[in-house]
This record gives C-alpha cells, structure tokens and sequence, in this order.
C-alpha cells in the first residue's frame, strides 16, 4: 500500500507546464492530499483563476501517480483563499532565482 508521503515525493515530478524549472509542490498550488484506503484525492488552487494551465496539471498529476499504480485519484480545484507567492517553497524560489525569473530578498 502506498503511504501518504510517497504521494507527496510523487507530485514533485509534476512539473509547472509555464515554468517548467518548478514541481507543482515547488509552486505550492498542491493544498492537500488525502489518502483512503488506494483512493488518492488531490486539492490544487491555481496561480489566478482561469488558469489555462490547470487542466494539463490536472492530467499530469494523474498520468504521473498512475505510473506509479496509483489508480483512484481524484482532483479538486479550490479557489478560496486565492494563492499566494508566498506559498512557493523555499527550494522554489532558489530554482526561480536560478532561472532568472526573479531576485529575491532571502
């Protein structure tokens, strides 16, 4: 059986489509994961609502824990609260920095 944390370590393959040097976790739009019994369930909250980006995400996250066999996932989008930059992690904003998108006050 899968443990929760390796659905976690999982998610930081997917990758952000628009700024592929970041994981979906790296950008922090992944709220929560639940685990049931093999039945994963996935919250994401978009960068801004309408996101484009999101439903190739979407399908990543599941394309990616199915090669894992992970068969049960579901996604919920939550929009409230709205995300914030501050929820990108830490090592997120170093690759970012790295990238040359931004400079930072660390």
């Amino acid at each position: 059986m899968v443990k929760l944390e390796s659905i976690w370590k999982f998610l930081e393959d997917v990758k952000d489509p628009e700024v592929p040097v970041l994981s979906i976790i790296d950008l922090g739009i992944v709220r929560d994961v639940q685990l049931n019994d093999n039945h994963v369930h996935v919250i994401i909250t978009p960068t801004y609502s309408g996101c484009p980006a999101m439903h190739h995400i979407e399908n990543d996250i599941k394309n990616t824990l199915k090669l894992k066999g992970i068969d049960l996932v579901t996604i919920d989008t939550v929009l409230s609260p709205a995300w914030t930059t501050d929820w990108i992690s830490e090592i997120g904003k170093i690759k970012l920095l790295e990238y040359g998108i931004i400079a930072l006050v660390m």
